[in-house]
């Protein structure tokens, strides 16, 4: 591939270059006020096992040379329901977790328990109204984790030229791959709907975006978002 065709998304030799498909978790089964480690991990929901099989079989005629996945349960899952269709077992990676939003508080409480109703709701209208990592004041430690982010993708990017891999992973973790790329003051770029595609193209030190969000194969099976993932 010439550098001048990383963008071009008809090409059809990816020889030099690597493209990495972003893929964000089914939706998660959230319940209200749950301890806050049961949420780190949560496990897919009905609608979420759903949306895994429906990415699943979108990317069951599309070339991939690998899947990697977090090892979060969900986004785990989702990984497996792609890779299923490929014959590929399914890479763990821990640099590709999300991020823990709530590390710096008690991890068998719930929110509700550790800061009440309105502070919750106020730390999640800051980070809607800013789309920052850092409105979130019991974070866990932000740089770190961004440069876990960009080192993990750019490592698979580096091990597989020439290939097309699938990467499921959290929004938290797009997003912060995309701010990267796009050198954003910001770390949420977009809200990363659940299975929803993002596709980036890395050749040497250069990346190109190609789609963000595309989340048109659940369409078919889900009509409105569940407010427990709302945020």
């Amino acid at each position: 591939m010439r550098s001048v065709d990383l963008n071009n998304p008809f090409v059809r030799d990816l020889d030099g270059a690597c493209e990495i498909l972003l893929v964000r978790h089914g939706e998660q089964a959230y319940v209200a006020n749950m301890p806050v480690a049961d949420g780190v991990d949560a496990p897919l929901s009905e609608m979420g096992q759903a949306q895994a099989v429906a990415v699943g079989e979108r990317l069951a005629s599309v070339e991939l040379a690998a899947v990697y996945a977090s090892p979060l349960q969900r986004a785990l899952n989702t990984g497996l329901a792609i890779a299923g269709h490929h014959g590929l077992d399914v890479a763990v990676m821990a640099e590709l977790e999300e991020i823990n939003f709530f590390a710096q508080l008690p991890q068998e409480l719930g929110l509700l328990d550790s800061l009440g109703k309105e502070a919750t709701l106020a730390i999640y209208r800051e980070a809607n109204r800013t789309n920052r990592w850092d409105a979130y004041p019991h974070c866990e430690p932000i740089e770190p984790f961004r440069k876990r982010v960009v080192g993990a993708i750019d490592r698979i990017a580096a091990e597989n030229v020439g290939h097309r891999v699938a990467v499921a992973c959290h929004g938290g973790v797009i997003n912060t791959y995309l701010a990267h790329v796009f050198g954003a003051d910001h770390d949420r770029v977009v809200s990363i709907h659940h299975t929803a595609i993002t596709t980036v193209r890395a050749m040497d030190d250069r990346r190109a975006v190609l789609a963000v969000n595309d989340y048109h194969h659940v369409l078919a099976i889900q009509k409105e978002l569940n407010p427990f993932n709302a945020f």
